[in-house]
């Protein structure tokens, strides 16, 4: 049995009026709940790049996307120099035809990149992996940051709307994690399933 649901605000202004109070008031918790003593947010974004473990991850992660772009672009060197020439004679050409070419040379590039998506999947996956094996110290990372902050409770800074300065532990926590790690084994993309 299907309930249908009614629309129960019916003046705008009052709707808009409602909204906002609701709004400000969970404004208002963020920034109480952040302000108590016990209470922190890390900003896990900018810990990404700050971090020497997150730092480690993404230049391996770059050093094999690059070795993917460059066999790609040697693939499609081809491809590149033909559609070069395609464009110069367009004007000599039937829109159909040159339609017909420019369509044929996009769908041996698709094919390019269909070849190498697995192997940036891989990459990625690569990646997770890596981080996967920092768990550990992450978690240590953020119980040393909540100890040393004298806080019972450490939130993503992205999972409050507001929080006032001083409850932003991401530098404190970023030095216990560079204590901790500073890299872990990256794992040869090539050899992964996939």
């Amino acid at each position: 049995m299907k309930t249908k649901i009614k629309n129960v605000c019916t003046n705008k202004t009052v709707c808009l009026t409602a909204g906002l109070l609701l709004g400000a008031a969970a404004v208002a918790w963020g920034w109480y709940i952040t302000t108590r003593p016990g209470v922190g947010v890390i900003d896990f974004a900018a810990a990404q790049g700050k971090a020497k473990i997150y730092q480690s991850v993404i230049a391996e992660q770059r050093k094999y996307e690059e070795q993917i772009r460059a066999r790609m672009m040697a693939d499609s060197v081809d491809i590149e120099k033909e559609a070069k020439e395609l464009e110069s004679k367009k004007a000599k050409m039937k829109p159909e035809e040159y339609q017909k070419k420019a369509l044929a040379l996009q769908r041996r590039f698709a094919v390019i990149q269909d070849k190498y998506r697995p192997m940036v999947e891989r990459v990625v996956a690569a990646s997770q992996i890596a981080l996967k094996k920092a768990e550990k110290e992450i978690a240590t990372a953020v119980e040393q940051t909540a100890r040393q902050k004298g806080v019972k409770v450490l939130l993503p800074v992205n999972s409050v709307l507001y929080a006032d300065k001083k409850a932003d532990m991401t530098d404190t926590f970023v030095k216990n994690l560079d204590k901790l790690v500073v890299s872990v084994p990256y794992p040869d993309p090539n050899k992964l399933g996939g």
